[in-house]
């Protein structure tokens, strides 16, 4: 389809649009994602193999991206003939694959090859830009509806990290410009938008598309009341879901543990929900797109079972859809150490460490769980079914001493 001419009645034409209908996902929670790997040990594609293994680890939730950064990504040739983003997901095999394996959940960042980025430079997007954008978002929508029409899946369309495309540089004490935030609302309403024309324009049943906004700057405008997406642009916009790539926090939660650690979590989860535009979806809107705790602040792959067992046990007492841990293979190396940083699951040596088994085991047991509850109630369980019971399935380990403080309290 032809992007339509919009722009100047982008606000007016926002504001009308028709809530779209949807179907409640079902989660088993806890996963985690392939973004940027810096290791693999088969010969398949990078892509492919690390998806498999989270498959086999049980999980019914894939985290990816797709964008025009998919050559040094996923270690990719790089084809001319590949210049959209559907283009990616229909022409390059490894991502076909991928989009066909049985996830219930697929989730990805992405990214538009028109998007320029404009928006948080001056505030606004050029027309042809904000067409070659709402293009590609619409195309890769209505693609996904018509090729996995009747098959219950369920697709996650977002961003990485929104707060750093405002500031436009990796340092937290920056603050995002007026115009940066102006360009943000702007952005976010233009994909919002791709998306709801593409569901409501396309014949499909039983799939279903879910728009998400992921923010990552939380503490300062808690503390601080300091502008960052959740306080200056998410009440302007529509979003079906927010995940929270949540580092600013949740280090410090994990050093600090136990019932304090506990608050900082749901402090932050309380203030995003208290920010969300109105939708009428029900349930807990807010999930955990990011966390972890790498090798190089904990030093001890105990304690690092210890710090995301606890995250994953307050994420789930506090209903969180999804608890994405970042990630399967480490994507960070550091070239004056001659090192990875240790996010991972699974390291470089293909040692599955015991955060790798604290995941495997509660799958095991989640997946037990649905099967005996779908065998007695005929059903699936709701989320809310599902969440009253799992965090029982989490053990803290009192064994562990937490590692020496890097991060302080807040």
């Amino acid at each position: 389809m032809k992007a339509p001419s919009f722009l100047p009645l982008l606000a007016l034409i926002w504001g009308t649009l028709p809530a779209q209908a949807t179907q409640t996902p079902f989660s088993l929670s806890v996963s985690t994602q392939t973004i940027g790997g810096k290791y693999q040990f088969t010969d398949e594609p990078l892509l492919v193999e690390s998806a498999k293994v989270i498959r086999e680890m049980g999980s019914d939730t894939l985290k990816i991206t797709v964008s025009k950064w998919y050559p040094e990504t996923y270690h990719i040739e790089e084809r001319e003939d590949i210049r959209t983003a559907l283009d990616l997901i229909t022409k390059e095999p490894s991502y076909r694959a991928v989009f066909d394996m049985p996830f219930r959940n697929t989730m990805f960042w992405l990214y538009p090859f028109a998007d320029q980025y404009t928006a948080f430079d001056t505030g606004s997007i050029p027309e042809e830009e904000a067409e070659g954008i709402y293009q590609e978002i619409y195309e890769v929508t209505e693609y996904l509806l018509k090729k996995y029409s009747g098959t219950g899946r369920h697709f996650w369309i977002g961003n990485w990290e929104g707060d750093w495309h405002m500031t436009q540089v990796y340092d937290y004490d920056v603050d995002a410009s007026p115009a940066a935030i102006k360009g943000a609302i702007e952005w976010f309403r233009l994909r919002e938008k791709a998306v709801a024309d593409a569901k409501r324009e396309t014949p499909h049943e039983e799939v279903y598309i879910h728009f998400y906004v992921e923010i990552c700057h939380l503490e300062k405008a808690i503390e601080e009341e300091r502008p960052a997406i959740v306080n200056r642009v998410l009440p302007h916009i529509k979003t079906d879901y927010v995940s929270w790539s949540s580092y600013d926090i949740t280090r410090r939660a994990g050093e600090l543990g136990g019932e304090r650690g506990r608050e900082m979590v749901f402090q932050a989860l309380d203030y995003i929900e208290a920010h969300l535009p109105e939708s009428d979806i029900e349930g807990k809107r807010v999930f955990i797109g990011e966390y972890g705790y790498k090798h190089e602040w904990v030093r001890d792959p105990d304690i690092q079972e210890k710090y995301t067992a606890e995250l994953i046990k307050w994420g789930l007492e506090w209903g969180c859809p999804f608890i994405l841990y970042w990630q399967i293979y480490c994507n960070e190396f550091r070239e004056d150490l001659g090192q990875h940083r240790g996010f991972w699951l699974i390291n470089k040596k293909g040692e599955k460490l015991p955060v790798w088994h604290l995941h495997k085991n509660f799958l095991t047991r989640a997946r037990t769980w649905v099967d005996a509850f779908q065998n007695k109630k005929g059903r699936m369980p709701t989320q809310e079914e599902y969440l009253s019971v799992a965090p029982d399935w989490i053990q803290l380990r009192d064994d562990v001493e937490p590692a020496p403080p890097i991060f302080g309290p807040r």
